[in-house]
């Protein structure tokens, strides 16, 4: 089956052979009747397939992480309750007291913060760096780096990594790629195809699609990943409710023909802004004018539908764009079937220094936009009479 095929049918007729629900039922139980205590035992050692306890899965989330598993093209995935929660699982989990973390300058907040402030407390040694420089990388590599993290589009600056040359690196070191795959869901890109270990996502944005649920997922091959789930998520419990795993699924059944047109959308809007006089610079990696624009062709089908640019004024012209906007919503969150608009240094990376943020390149006037499913027209006369 082909990916939007799949989005919608795969594994429907396992989930409800009793009564054939088109839709995957929701399964609100915490805990499951075994036939007699040999099948109890089976199931706790592995050797049955079957549920035991809703912490460690249920059927209507195990039947969205197969189909995440399936969209990247992996061999399996697990479900989180929130893009954090897998991001920060994946990294307790591989990282231990004295291990070494090379992370690109620019990622997620969240992700930033975490990193920079959380692990040291462990014990774990890291750095942030340009990504886009192999040089820099291999010279910040020490015999205790277990990972190299990254994400491409990164957030807020729409940079493109070059997926390969990192996967190379990872490889000749024996060090564990980690990517967010988060701003580029498939059909845009395939990172598990390009070599990656371990990909995340943030379920609450492209793929949930529609600002109403909380999720993550953790994707790659059986070994890791299982490994992963025995040793670490059934502990740390970080589960994902029944009912936000039916939202995700309903998402995921629109998720091709979404991305489709919110990159149409956004590629419009960016090459309206960069004509605009009020506008310092675009980031967009479908623009032929983005210093990515090769690295992005070869690695994406398509461009998505955030970007980010540059209000000449600073920090009180950002600020005063968010708040004139009429249609678009001023709020965080991205890849929603609304538009959602905001200031990054005053909103997510509000927790970053300014000298941080410098460093991250994220200026004082920096705007990020996610294009959502609104008429074209509608969106640039809301933006024309907000610079206004």
């Amino acid at each position: 089956m082909n990916l939007s095929t799949k989005n919608i049918n795969l594994g429907i007729k396992d989930i409800d052979p009793v009564f054939g629900s088109v839709v995957p039922p929701i399964f609100p139980t915490s805990t499951y009747i075994f036939k007699n205590a040999k099948q109890g035992a089976q199931r706790f050692s592995g050797k049955e397939k079957g549920m035991i306890y809703s912490r460690f899965t249920n059927p209507t989330v195990d039947i969205l992480a197969k189909r995440i598993a399936s969209l990247e093209g992996a061999e399996t995935a697990i479900i989180t309750a929130s893009g954090m929660s897998a991001i920060t699982l994946v990294l307790l989990h591989f990282l231990n007291k004295g291990d070494h973390i090379l992370a690109h300058k620019v990622v997620y907040g969240g992700t930033y913060e975490f990193i920079s402030r959380i692990l040291p407390r462990y014990g774990i040694e890291i750095d942030f760096i340009d990504f886009k420089n192999e040089k820099e990388i291999t010279s910040k590599i020490k015999p205790n780096t277990k990972i190299l993290y990254f994400e491409s589009p990164t957030n807020p600056l729409l940079e493109i990594i070059d997926i390969e040359k990192i996967v190379k690196i990872g490889k000749n070191k024996k060090i564990l790629t980690v990517f967010d795959n988060t701003f580029a869901p498939p059909p845009i890109q395939n990172p598990i195809k390009l070599g990656i270990d371990i990909v995340i996502h943030s379920l609450t944005k492209y793929i949930g699609g529609h600002s109403d649920l909380i999720g993550g997922a953790i994707i790659g091959r059986k070994k890791l990943i299982d490994d992963l789930f025995n040793k670490s998520f059934i502990f740390f419990g970080p589960t994902m409710s029944p009912f936000s795993a039916y939202l995700a699924l309903r998402g995921l059944s629109t998720l091709e023909i979404r991305l489709k047109q919110q990159s149409k959308n956004a590629l419009t809007i960016a090459q309206f802004l960069e004509k605009h006089p009020k506008i310092e610079k675009v980031f967009y990696p479908g623009l032929p004018s983005h210093s990515d624009y090769k690295i992005a062709k070869k690695q994406m089908t398509d461009f998505g539908g955030v970007l980010s640019f540059i209000v000449k004024g600073g920090y009180k012209n950002g600020e005063k764009l968010v708040n004139k906007v009429k249609i678009i919503h001023l709020a965080v969150s991205l890849g929603a079937v609304e538009s959602l608009i905001e200031h990054p240094a005053s909103m997510t990376h509000s927790e970053l220094t300014p000298e941080e943020r410098k460093k991250a390149g994220i200026e004082e006037g920096l705007i990020r936009l996610s294009v959502g499913l609104e008429d074209i027209d509608d969106l640039i006369s809301d933006l024309k009479q907000a610079l206004s």
